[in-house]
């Protein structure tokens, strides 16, 4: 074996040592939350990283007895799936316009830079707003307000997609043979778009999914609560049942889990598609 192979197997096994480490440091929190869900406070407290003994099945019978679970499921989903359809549909918009009508770079820069603006940034004049247009403890409120902060991440990764999944030949001769800006758009640049639409809709609904800042100020109505609102007030103000708020957030993440397990071979590929042809 010359020193180019072992340099090379050796980088090889580095590079698996590194996936493996990451892997480990990824899986282990939701496996430990997991272990949480089926302990009481006594074992949690004495042996927090063994093997619940005996195993506590009581936490998730609790949780749907003292919470209404079924709503709270029923809320994050509309919210996840109003801010899916919007944002999907508008950032393929100016995704489209960016990467084949717009002549300069301002535009794009500005969508750009507001993906570096923290959210704590602009709580308060985004509080302001809303409540100044009547929106605050409502549905369409928040679903604007996740449009809103979800949108220039959108925008970026559809510029990138579509500059490479639609041919500007296409785009010529759909207008040559009159096709108006938005029939090229709904009938040629969305369908070859497909594939960056779902990534865009799958990282969305984990951010609106998981997101619990705007939904805590905007939403103070119980009716309108989140599960992850709900999961969150399991916690109680001198003491806490931890086993408890285990199983609440097993439950708040396993819609997560699945739709990034069912899309995940999508999202991979469109970002890659957006990366390298961008």
């Amino acid at each position: 074996m010359d020193r180019n192979e072992r340099r090379a197997r050796l980088g090889v096994t580095l590079r698996h040592i590194v996936l493996i480490v990451w892997c480990a440091s990824a899986v282990f929190p939701l496996l430990w939350v997991l272990m949480i869900a089926f302990k009481d406070n006594g074992q949690i407290f004495t042996s927090p990283f063994a093997w619940p003994n005996p195993i506590v099945t009581g936490n998730f019978p609790t949780i749907f007895s003292k919470l209404n679970v079924t709503l709270g499921m029923l809320n994050s989903l509309i919210y996840s799936a109003a801010s899916v359809i919007l944002v999907a549909l508008l950032s393929a918009m100016v995704g489209f316009y960016l990467a084949k009508c717009a002549k300069g770079r301002a535009l794009s820069n500005y969508f750009t830079a507001g993906m570096m603006i923290p959210v704590q940034a602009i709580i308060v004049p985004l509080f302001i707003n809303i409540r100044n247009m009547g929106l605050m403890n409502s549905r369409l409120g928040i679903i604007l307000t996740y449009t809103v902060t979800e949108l220039a991440f959108a925008v970026f990764i559809m510029t990138g997609f579509i500059r490479g999944a639609v041919p500007d030949e296409v785009i010529e001769a759909a207008t040559i043979d009159g096709a108006s800006p938005a029939l090229v758009f709904f009938r040629i640049a969305l369908p070859l778009s497909r594939t960056g639409l779902v990534t865009v809709g799958t990282f969305v609904f984990l951010h609106v999914w998981n997101e619990f800042l705007y939904a805590m100020i905007f939403l103070p109505n119980a009716a309108l609560s989140t599960l992850n609102l709900m999961t969150f007030k399991l916690r109680g103000q001198y003491s806490s049942d931890y086993g408890l708020i285990g199983a609440g957030i097993i439950i708040l993440v396993l819609p997560a889990l699945v739709i990034y397990a069912l899309f995940q071979e999508q999202v991979v590929k469109g970002l890659t598609a957006g990366a390298v042809k961008g």
